[in-house]
């Protein structure tokens, strides 16, 4: 599903007589408000859905099939996604 379907599925629980603007503001603030809180605190967990975090993911080496050429790719964070 992409943010398009997202928008429509927030439309229609919101009885359908919403706007697609307030849909997308809905959306947007609920994302919004995630990323705020994987920002400050690392960590976000909603009741009865699931808990983001924020976590390290160690630096790679990385080898092009058929080719001699090596990379290394640096540590990055990623976001993790458990379903409670």
């Amino acid at each position: 599903m992409n943010r398009q379907g997202l928008q429509e599925l927030i439309r229609g629980q919101l009885g359908g007589t919403a706007t697609p603007m307030a849909a997308q503001l809905a959306l947007d603030a609920v994302l919004k408000a995630i990323a705020d809180g994987l920002a400050a605190d690392g960590i976000v967990k909603l009741a009865r859905f699931g808990t983001f975090r924020v976590q390290q993911r160690a630096g790679r080496r990385l080898l092009l099939p058929g080719s001699d050429r090596e990379f290394n790719l640096p540590p990055r964070n990623t976001i993790s996604f458990h379903e409670h």
